[in-house]
């Protein structure tokens, strides 16, 4: 139960994380080194490339 609780959390921090990057105008995204395409993958804290890899 716990472990699902835990899952669950995180994928709330994410999508939260998620929004609020998806917020932000594009030249503050570039200010921070991203792009919008890369929100997800900053997110889950994966590098360009690497998307393939994590399923």
């Amino acid at each position: 139960m716990r472990a699902a609780y835990s899952s669950f959390r995180d994928y709330r921090v994410r999508r939260r994380a998620e929004r609020t990057l998806a917020a932000m105008e594009d030249a503050l995204l570039k200010d921070i080194g991203i792009s919008r395409s890369e929100i997800g993958l900053v997110v889950r804290g994966l590098k360009r490339g690497q998307e393939d890899k994590a399923g």
